[in-house]
């Protein structure tokens, strides 16, 4: 059973008062032991007692029961003295800290209902907008899915912490008072102080189970607490460090390989595989958390994980023996690992495939060494579990979840000319099949590929303010664009939905490119971007997330401020339509034996691109909906055959969207001569006339 978490009423309504009050007590009563321990202001103490009763010349049964009696009564004053310094020590450390907890929580309750995000008793973060009647003609911001995952998170964190204190505080206040009888001197100087005592304390317990052997003869229930034990320590240094170091390099990856594949037919699913799911996740959290110490045990234990990822761990009188690379590399699937880690693995990973002269299907694929070793995901019938052979894919996952060192990663040529070109990647739950499956490693890739342009974590929600990137995040993605665009119709499918993202980070850059009136003065090389934004518009809903940010800056930038006419913002946004236009035929023009793209299609959900790309106030978020409703609604009379799909004839596919971004713009310009209602058909002749301009301009770069 998984441990309690603080709900906001809980929080809210703790009353510091009460604890105050006990501290205050405690303060008291610490004062007038230590006294009775060590002198009061007569002078009579235990201390002094037990000095003269150890220089009594005792005889006969005095020398034996009294003196020992005496002496032990005085350490217990002494005892009693420390812990209650320590209950002291450990009341307040909980005041200060629930102090703070109730501090964080206010503050957001309050900064998110700036934001119309409503804070419930139980924690959980909901849209409040005021309606029509009550708003009235106000300009009411209603919050995006984005905003309220961000608020979520924020909220979980605090009451998270919440727990951890109250958790921390009542164990070792437990422990103080787990002997009746007698006082035991043993506490905590401070909270802090007892979260790494217990955090040693749970390490070396699990230590000591696992150094038993048989943990795939583990309960569900042990299994369960020793993954609820890592749901709540694994952030903890004291544990995470004592665990890892504990149970050694070949341990720890020992520990993984019985536990996730018993061998001899007992390979886990059902609830089994779910639960070893959660603990593979959680452990590789621990892992994360233990590999940011510099201390000589956990530098050796780094160093020994990448010496044994040449080896290869199995059971006693089971050929199948998988190397300690793709066992490792599935205890790297979540967390922060650090990036001096990271860079020696990664090296070492890449020395050993090219070492072996083999395709990593043949390395990693091998049946005599596959085995069952991921548990995070799930096949088409929901049960989880699958081979993880591949460990490129765990380490990929690692490098997106660190965005700092995956930007440095990806600006190393070497490394960026192998992960994007050169490696040959397949399909691990069919390694010498056709290869038509979802690539998981190549998935990871993707992944690690937008972090790295991004500087964000792909698994983590964002609320961004700007289109605006570091030096070497822009480089790590026009990197990846120079080389991914080179491979022209061999561009890897599961690169598309985050190549769009990534298209969708840069959006400003993107719509500049796409409209430029010389292609070589754009900000991005023009060439490039058609050919990967074709690529991308391959897939349907990879489309759909390259236009949901295309159109977010072509609405941005009719809004933004501009020197000179305004204009210039309308013949833009019908040019980079155009463009659209173009890589969305020339797309379906590449896969046109293929008539699953059409039937692919399902209404595209707003927002899926949101994580990726700046919020817009409340105005420019309308007509940003208005024009992703437009295009949409569109898209969907295209696929359901009511108007022609024919190559070139872009104003007249895309009147909707056309007119609805002719609307905005008239909207942002209320001053300009053509915002006129009279003057509309103007608007948008000249939006359409740019969009013939930008389709052009696009089939001309490719001799279409």
């Amino acid at each position: 059973m998984a441990a309690h978490t603080m709900t906001v009423d809980e929080l809210r309504d703790l009353r510091l008062g009460t604890l105050d009050s006990a501290i205050t007590d405690w303060r008291t009563m610490s004062g007038k032991l230590e006294r009775l321990a060590t002198g009061g202001d007569d002078g009579a103490s235990a201390s002094d007692l037990a000095t003269k009763a150890n220089a009594a010349d005792w005889k006969g049964d005095n020398a034996t029961v009294t003196r020992s009696f005496v002496t032990k009564t005085a350490r217990q004053f002494s005892d009693a003295a420390a812990e209650a310094k320590s209950v002291l020590a450990i009341l307040s450390g909980a005041h200060t800290a629930f102090t703070q907890h109730k501090a964080d929580l206010q503050t957001a309750v309050d900064d998110l209902a700036k934001r119309n995000i409503y804070v419930n008793g139980k924690g959980g973060v909901v849209a409040s907008v005021p309606p029509p009647m009550v708003a009235g003609d106000a300009d009411i911001h209603e919050p995006t899915d984005t905003e309220l995952e961000v608020a979520q998170a924020r909220i979980d964190k605090i009451l998270g912490e919440a727990s951890e204190t109250d958790r921390i505080a009542a164990r070792a206040l437990r422990q103080l008072a787990s002997n009746k009888y007698d006082f035991a001197g043993e506490g905590s100087e401070s909270l802090k102080n007892a979260d790494a005592e217990q955090g040693r304390a749970d390490a070396e317990y699990w230590r000591r189970e696992i150094a038993k052997g048989h943990v795939d003869e583990w309960s569900q229930e042990k299994l369960a607490r020793f993954n609820e034990v890592l749901e709540y320590q694994k952030d903890n240094p004291a544990f995470t460090e004592t665990l890892a170091v504990g149970l050694g390099a070949d341990g720890t990856l020992q520990f993984w390989r019985d536990l996730a594949d018993p061998g001899q037919g007992h390979t886990p699913d059902g609830a089994r595989a779910k639960l070893l799911g959660d603990v593979q996740e959680n452990l590789s959290m621990s892992l994360a958390n233990a590999s940011h110490s510099n201390s000589p045990e956990m530098e050796a234990w780094k160093k020994d994980v990448i010496a044994a990822g040449s080896k290869q761990f199995g059971h006693e009188g089971i050929l199948v023996k998988p190397y300690g690379f793709q066992i490792m590399s599935n205890l790297m699937v979540k967390g922060k690992f650090d990036s001096d880690f990271l860079d020696d693995y990664g090296k070492a990973l890449y020395d050993f495939e090219k070492g072996k002269h083999y395709d990593p299907a043949s390395i990693w694929g091998n049946p005599l060494i596959a085995s069952q070793l991921d548990y995070t995901a799930q096949d088409a019938d929901g049960e989880h579990g699958g081979p993880g052979s591949d460990p490129m894919a765990g380490y990929l996952k690692a490098v997106s979840h660190n965005p700092e060192f995956a930007t440095e990663l990806f600006n190393r040529e070497e490394m960026a000319d192998y992960l994007l070109t050169e490696r040959e990647y397949y399909d691990e739950d069919d390694p010498y099949g056709k290869g038509d499956g979802t690539v998981q490693s190549r998935d990871a890739l993707g992944k690690a590929m937008l972090a790295a342009g991004t500087g964000l974590n792909p698994d983590e929600p964002h609320v961004l303010e700007s289109y605006e990137h570091t030096d070497a995040q822009r480089d790590a993605f026009t990197g990846a664009m120079n080389r991914l665009a080179a491979q022209r119709d061999d561009f890897p499918p599961e690169l598309r939905d985050d190549m769009a993202l990534l298209l969708g980070n840069y959006g400003e850059d993107v719509h500049m490119t796409a409209s430029s009136g010389d292609p070589s003065e754009g900000p991005l090389r023009y060439k490039e971007l058609l050919e990967v934004s074709k690529q991308v518009s391959r897939d349907q809903n990879s489309y759909g997330l390259l236009m949901e940010g295309v159109n977010q800056a072509i609405v941005t930038d009719i809004h933004a401020e501009h020197k000179g006419d305004p204009m210039e913002e309308l013949v833009r946004a019908g040019q980079t339509v155009g463009f659209m236009e173009t890589v969305r035929s020339q797309a379906i023009d590449t896969d046109k034996g293929d008539a699953s793209w059409p039937a692919k299609w399902g209404y595209h959900v707003i927002g899926g691109a949101a994580n990726f790309i700046p919020v817009v106030g409340d105005a420019v978020q309308r007509g940003v909906d208005a024009g992703a409703y437009a295009w949409q609604l569109e898209e969907q009379k295209r696929i359901d055959g009511e108007i022609s799909d024919a190559k070139g004839n872009n104003f007249a596919l895309r009147q909707t969207y056309l007119k609805a971004l002719a609307q905005e713009w008239m909207d942002a310009n209320p001053d300009h001569k053509w915002s006129n209602e009279d003057d509309e058909y103007l608007v948008r002749k000249e939006l359409g006339a740019a969009a013939f301009d930008g389709n052009d301009t696009a089939n001309g770069t490719v001799g279409a």
